[in-house]
């Protein structure tokens, strides 16, 4: 799978899966969950080469993305930051800055009213956990450019993936 790596990134470690894999994009993935339950997301994403990253904190990922450190987000729906009410609507004013910044929210939150918000926040794309390896792997591949599946086929999915 690849080597652990510690990265202090303010309250909380963010923890970082490198890979060699060809398949590995020249950033790490940022999986964020403020309830620290991405191992899972985490796994599926390593097991197909992808390098990650992982924080449970909303500020710690606005300072990995400003950094320049990362341009795709995988995140749950609702994570606070200390610049409003959710990451994800910070992310959104970062787009002008980065535009190679990318969204998907991998939510355990399915209501219609959730994937809008999501929507109207800038994301990318939407998911629904549980979930399933394939539909995450092919909606990061989409989003980092490694695919030519059709833009936004996974935005606003209700099916339990």
């Amino acid at each position: 799978m690849g080597t652990v790596t510690t990265i202090p990134t303010g309250n909380a470690p963010t923890a970082v899966t490198t890979s060699t894999s060809p398949t590995a994009g020249s950033a790490p993935v940022l999986v964020i969950d403020d309830a620290g339950r991405g191992e899972t997301t985490l796994r599926w994403l390593a097991n197909a080469g992808y390098r990650t990253a992982f924080a449970t904190d909303g500020d710690s990922v606005l300072r990995l993305v400003r950094a320049e450190l990362m341009h795709l987000v995988v995140s749950e729906l609702y994570v606070p930051c200390a610049e409003g009410a959710c990451v994800v609507s910070a992310l959104k004013s970062e787009r002008m800055r980065l535009p190679r910044l990318r969204v998907l929210v991998h939510s355990r939150h399915t209501s219609p009213a959730d994937d809008a918000w999501a929507l109207e926040a800038g994301c990318d794309g939407v998911l629904h956990k549980p979930g399933s390896a394939d539909a995450l792997i092919r909606e990061v591949r989409r989003l980092d450019g490694g695919d030519s599946a059709e833009p936004g086929a996974a935005t606003g999915s209700r099916s339990p993936l």
